[in-house]
């Protein structure tokens, strides 16, 4: 209970800071969207979502499995780089190497769909 007047008071802060309550639910935890600044976010999950409009009707499309994704590009970018880093030979290195630019490559592309900005990979 205490739990849902912390979310009830979260809620009521952020409409008296100016975020619009809309009227899409959150697709992981059905608490109300609301737009922050031009943004969709969800107050229970703290996280961005995107709404995705299809002809007629209106999708929700969490930002939730993208951020998902990028931590598992992120480990996977960790743990090549350690094989890298420990291993000596040539032909190895250029396997890892080809994988490295394919988790490069997975992550930019990631970003570009969240709308990061391409700056700085890591």
């Amino acid at each position: 209970m205490n739990n849902d007047n912390e979310q009830i008071k979260r809620m009521a802060d952020l409409l008296k800071s100016g975020a619009t309550m809309i009227s899409e639910n959150c697709p992981e935890c059905n608490t109300p969207l609301f737009k922050i600044n031009g943004e969709v976010w969800c107050p229970k999950c703290n996280k961005r979502v995107i709404i995705v409009k299809e002809g007629e009707g209106t999708n929700v499309a969490s930002m939730l499995l993208l951020e998902d994704a990028e931590k598992t590009i992120m480990t996977k970018l960790q743990e090549t780089s350690l094989w890298i880093r420990n291993e000596k030979d040539p032909s190895k290195l250029r396997e890892l190497g080809s994988l490295l630019s394919t988790w490069l490559e997975a992550l930019e592309r990631l970003r570009r769909i969240q709308g990061k900005p391409p700056k700085n990979l890591l």
